[in-house]
């Protein structure tokens, strides 16, 4: 039934409406399509990152992944737990729609971006990431890419494995995950909580920031024989991060304050399929909830406060034609928005909602025996918004066992957010109800090419253009506040990837990345994007394979960000320095059941901002220990 399991992690992503060059083509991706495929059957470039890859990182945040994916920029505003972005190929922070098994996880209440610094691994077995327009497949929030989260499922036998680290800034991180299965069911428990006294995010003096965050999280699956497959998760998250707000009256800087938000947020989801994995009729029905709730405080006392709550039902049919497989799938999805606050010239105070009922076909055909293609397309019917059609196309042609040559072209759109339509902050920001849609083009060409055994290359070529680009720090002459405004013209965003893994024998594996991009809007520079970035990574096993060494090093570019000057002054355009940041870890298995562990981030002690006037993490250091039974 493992089969059925693949596609049964297919029927959770239905629900929500070259790091690594040398995963094998025919490996199984269930995001890249309607229905799952495999890495030589897609156009697009893919890139995965397995439980192998966290581990020996002993990598805490998945943004920290991130950095060494080609195409993605990550901004982090201070130090550890502090708000993080996540760019891919110069779009938005929330151009790119997050799952989480399958469920929708960008928070509407928050600009649609995925809240990333409370992202951490100890649950998660694998992430798979496409880049480029996937709208036609996934809806708005997915203009520019997918980032799949899968989190760790039951092994054949039972398993329990649980950690403790600790560290610099008083960093203490802990998790335990079980696995129990027993005929045709299978349970999987996990906690982990993360915390850390932080520091100062400001460039002056000024007290620590901390955060901390916990996560559970439980899945469940009962296979009842060869053609039925249930599935249920439920994840929940509690966070509280301290930060510095930028004092636009008098620096235009962050400033030390007593600021703070406390985060919660729960996402479920049910899923069921039908269908035995090999016959020509399979039907899914999937349904994910997800709700949200973010509490701002100001001096110990609750300020403004936003929430949302999304329900995403689905079915899906997929129909077995000779060696092709057309998809045909339905999906609603109804989210609400909700922001309370004080009144105080002007009320924040509302309630909004938004439905999106949409239709989706997707062909997954052959031509011949090698050219494998894809064609998708959805038409939404939105209840703020004019219905929109957005299409999707690619094709995938082996030259040689572990080459070949793909190429994909779409289109994407992104709605304006809740905050950019209807939110509304006392003497900072008002919102534009006027406000259309983003639409974008893109298109890439890419090259998978295996030389020998022993080294694979990845090399993507893409460009997309951006239409409304949407502008959320608008001067508004009325109010005298920041609101949100679609821009004229045409924003873009070309560049080239590259991706490589050279394993020099058994024990020893050197990966690179680089990214060259240019995104601009009416020809001025974005902010926030190198147009250079790229990363080195070398992976050395010792002590006959009880030992490893990784050391890993990221290359951010120069990159502009805004600088909002005190009134009257207008806002400046100034440049970030580029910087390396290094980090060495080790792990060494005591036992078959006891590791220890250790990991310096930031080695040579680099000063750097990924966003103007936050300080970030300088040298830091961590050790800890693992126990592990049954894996």
């Amino acid at each position: 039934m493992n089969q059925a399991r693949v596609a049964l992690a297919a029927c959770l992503a239905v629900s929500s409406g070259a790091a690594i060059a040398d995963e094998p083509l025919d490996q199984i991706i269930v995001s890249a399509a309607r229905t799952p495929l495999s890495i030589g059957a897609t156009g697009s470039a893919v890139t995965v990152i397995t439980r192998d890859d966290i581990e020996r990182r002993q990598a805490r945040y998945v943004a920290d992944l991130l950095r060494q994916v080609p195409g993605f920029a990550v901004s982090q505003s201070g130090v550890s737990g502090a708000q993080t972005q996540v760019r891919v190929r110069g779009a938005e922070a929330n151009h790119v729609l997050v799952l989480v098994d399958g469920a929708r996880v960008n928070d509407p209440a928050t600009g649609d971006e995925f809240r990333w610094e409370f992202l951490t691994t100890a649950n998660i077995e694998r992430i798979e990431i496409v880049r480029g327009p996937q709208s036609a497949v996934w809806g708005s929030d997915a203009l520019a890419g997918i980032v799949n989260i899968i989190t760790r499922s039951g092994t054949a036998t039972p398993s329990f494995d649980a950690y403790v680290e600790t560290g610099s800034e008083h960093t203490l991180n802990n998790a335990i995950n079980g696995n129990l299965r027993a005929g045709g069911w299978n349970l999987g428990l996990s906690v982990e909580r993360l915390s850390t006294d932080g520091g100062n995010m400001s460039r002056g003096t000024g007290e620590d920031d901390d955060s901390d965050a916990t996560t559970a999280a439980v899945n469940a699956s009962w296979d009842a024989g060869e053609t039925l497959a249930v599935q249920f998760s439920l994840r929940s998250v509690d966070a509280f991060t301290q930060y510095d707000s930028v004092d636009y009256a008098l620096t235009g800087l962050p400033a030390d304050s007593d600021v703070a938000l406390d985060t919660t947020q729960h996402v479920g989801q049910v899923a069921m399929e039908i269908g035995a994995s090999d016959s020509r009729l399979r039907h899914r029905l999937a349904a994910s909830y997800f709700d949200t709730e973010n509490r701002n405080f100001s001096d110990g006392s609750e300020d403004v406060s936003s929430l949302s709550d999304r329900l995403a039902i689905s079915y899906q049919v997929d129909i077995g034609i000779a060696d092709d497989t057309l998809a045909l799938a339905l999906e609603h999805e109804a989210t609400t928005f909700r922001q309370r606050g004080p009144v105080d010239f002007g009320d924040p105070n509302q309630d909004q909602e938004m439905d999106v009922t949409s239709a989706i076909i997707e062909y997954q055909g052959r031509l011949g025996q090698n050219v494998t293609w894809l064609a998708s397309a959805r038409y939404d019917d939105n209840s703020v918004f004019e219905d929109a059609l957005t299409g999707r196309l690619s094709v995938s042609l082996p030259l040689a066992e572990r080459t070949r040559l793909r190429a994909s072209a779409g289109t994407g759109r992104k709605n304006p957010t809740f905050i950019e339509l209807y939110g509304y902050y006392p003497g900072q920001f008002v919102s534009n109800p006027a406000l259309e849609p983003e639409k974008s083009t893109g298109y890439e060409i890419g090259l998978d090419y295996g030389i020998g055994a022993a080294l694979d290359l990845q090399f993507t070529a893409f460009r997309q253009n951006l239409e409304d680009e949407i502008n959320g720090f608008v001067f508004d002459p009325v109010t005298f506040l920041a609101t949100a405004e679609n821009v004229a013209g045409r924003s873009r965003r070309s560049g080239l990837e590259i991706g490589a893994r050279w394993a020099l024998d058994e024990s020893l594996a050197i990966s690179a990345n680089y990214t060259y991009l240019e995104s601009t809007a009416d020809d001025v520079r974005e902010i926030r994007r190198p147009r250079h970035s790229g990363s080195v990574d070398l992976d050395y096993e010792i002590f006959a394979g009880r030992g490893r060494l990784v050391l890993a090093a990221t290359y951010g570019g120069t990159r502009t960000d805004t600088f909002f000057a005190p009134w009257p002054d207008p806002p400046a355009t100034v440049t970030l320095d580029s910087y390396w940041l290094v980090e060495v870890s080790g792990r060494y298995a005591l036992s078959p059941s006891v590791d220890v562990f250790a990991r310096i981030d930031n080695v040579l002690d680099a000063d750097y901002e990924d966003v103007y006037g936050y300080n970030t993490p300088g040298r830091r250091a961590y050790a800890g220990i693992r126990l592990a039974f049954g894996h």
